[in-house]
């Protein structure tokens, strides 16, 4: 079905969507990035034409960037705003909220806004843009702020708190500032562009994620017929010698794929574009449309990073999981991510890092079960159970709580030093082929919980939801989630096999919630 067709169903059934502004520009690498990107550099463009003097401000967390006119200059900014041709320039007066924004629909064109703009101290400013598809909009929220700073005696005077300063001489000198110092979607390895700033605003402060984040996926494709024949022959030797397997552990659910990694690194590329460097890990696999020559994304073989590579093939995500942190060439600081988790709307690396290189990890209402491990049919929560074993020997101190299926924020020297510290637990689990009740979780429960214990990780705050595909209750899900984009992060899960209408129901909502394709995608490819 094509995504107009669902998107019709969603206005019939969801009298809260809005359509997409008449006024909309249509990008094809619409992005909340290129929003931020192309509306700072409009107003910029407008304010130097016209002679008007400004700064780019360091904004403070959850604002879009900020530019800085001395408050006498107010008519004559505006009027050079005013002046944009054709292009749909939109404001309004700010703050609004916590985000700094009450929704597009506070946007009008600035000419008609102009008498509630005399006396504003801030002013947003903003465009609509929207995919090709209609199905992404990007407005107010992914604009720019004007502030109007006020003169006082030698000094210029800030309307409102900021991540810099909120007092500069007013004839202090001009200097040129990297985008990431005004953009909480760019890094300094993601810069391309300069902007007119303060020297006080070009320092680098206690607070500043400066370090590269690189994300590593593991996949795999279950369709694929060689890996097919060696899984299947590795279970038939195991159940030659009668080791007890799971059925959850074989179930054909875990190893399908529909096409959720292209949309999860989309949806890194959309709301984490911050992202350094992508590592894939696969069993002598690559996804048919990656771009395997582009610099950002890396394929990994598992033969790459297994210390003891006799033991493979493995089919078993913890196994593989243990061996993450061998990858030559990942950063210190990195993102582990299934192929079904995905980011909903545009995140800060202060989601999961703090400056100091504290992770964050984001503990789950569901509890691991207590019991004996090897009585368990579900591996995952026997492999909480021995994470539990594990850490009670170590401090005496319980855990209870699984984490939510959301992006797990890691170190690298972490890893290294649980796999020295619990060497018989690793090495066991990486030679487990299928999921056993023997296994450990390591990246997804066990190393969150050891750094808290040691003062290197803490708990932190994510709208997140899971959402199980073969639930009856999910395509109405799915709709409610299309239309709010409200979650910072959700999950795609299956714990039963899936019909065919699920599975293109799925596959409508990844591709209207997703439409932009990211540079490391080849073109023309299905």
């Amino acid at each position: 079905m094509p995504v107009v067709t669902l998107y019709r169903r969603l206005q019939r059934r969801l009298p809260l969507w809005e359509a997409t502004p008449r006024a909309a520009l249509v990008r094809a690498d619409a992005s909340p990035l290129q929003a931020r990107r192309e509306t700072l550099d409009l107003v910029c463009s407008l304010l130097s034409e016209a002679g008007v003097g400004f700064f780019c401000v360091r904004p403070a967390p959850g604002r879009p960037p900020v530019v800085a006119v001395e408050v006498g200059e107010r008519a004559r900014a505006l009027a050079a705003l005013a002046h944009c041709g054709a292009i749909p320039l939109l404001a309004a007066p700010q703050p609004y909220g916590k985000q700094g924004s009450r929704g597009a629909e506070q946007l009008r064109p600035i000419r008609r806004a102009a008498a509630t703009l005399q006396n504003a101290p801030i002013v947003r400013l903003a465009m609509h843009f929207t995919s090709p598809s209609r199905t992404l909009k990007l407005g107010a929220e992914q604009g720019c702020d004007l502030e109007f700073w006020s003169r006082e005696g030698d000094t210029l005077v800030a309307p409102r708190p900021n991540g810099g300063c909120d007092v500069v001489p007013a004839d202090g000198e001009i200097v040129e500032g990297g985008e990431e110092l005004f953009n909480t979607l760019v890094s300094a390895a993601r810069r391309e562009r300069v902007y007119p700033t303060r020297p006080e605003f070009t320092r680098r402060l206690l607070d500043d994620i400066d370090f590269p984040i690189d994300a590593v996926y593991t996949w795999v494709d279950g369709a694929d017929p060689a890996w097919r024949a060696r899984r299947d022959q590795a279970l038939g030797g195991m159940r030659a010698v009668r080791d007890g397997i799971s059925e959850m552990a074989t179930t054909e659910a875990r190893f399908t794929s529909r096409d959720e990694l292209r949309y999860s690194l989309r949806s890194l590329w959309t709301y984490a574009p911050w992202i350094n460097r992508v590592w894939i890990v696969t069993d002598g696999q690559t996804p048919p449309w990656l771009d395997g020559s582009h610099p950002m994304v890396t394929v990994v073989d598992h033969k790459e990073i297994f210390t003891d590579p006799s033991v493979l093939p493995v089919f078993n995500s913890h196994a593989i999981e243990t061996q993450l942190h061998h990858i030559e060439g990942l950063s210190e600081h990195f993102l582990y991510l299934n192929d079904d988790f995905f980011l909903g709307r545009p995140l800060s690396p202060r989601m999961f890092f703090e400056a100091n290189g504290v992770t964050r990890f984001f503990p789950s209402s569901v509890h691991v079960p207590f019991g004996a491990p090897e009585h368990e049919e579900s591996p995952v929560h026997a492999a909480g159970m021995n994470n539990r074993r594990v850490l009670e020997d170590l401090s005496g101190r319980t855990l209870t709580q699984k984490l939510k299926h959301v992006p797990y924020a890691l170190r690298r020297s972490l890893m290294y030093e649980l796999e020295e510290r619990f060497a018989a637990d690793f090495e066991a689990t990486a030679r487990s082929t299928f999921r056993t009740t023997s296994d450990i979780s390591a990246v997804s429960s066990l190393a969150h919980y050891y750094a808290y214990l040691n003062g290197r990780a803490v708990p932190g705050t994510v709208d997140y939801t899971y959402v199980d595909l073969a639930v009856p209750k999910t395509p109405a899900k799915l709709r409610r989630m299309l239309a709010r984009r409200r979650h910072d992060a959700f999950c795609l899960n299956d714990t039963a096999p899936t019909t065919g209408e699920q599975d293109a129901l799925l596959a409508e909502f990844l591709e209207a919630y997703f439409p932009t394709a990211a540079p490391f995608e080849l073109s023309g490819h299905p």
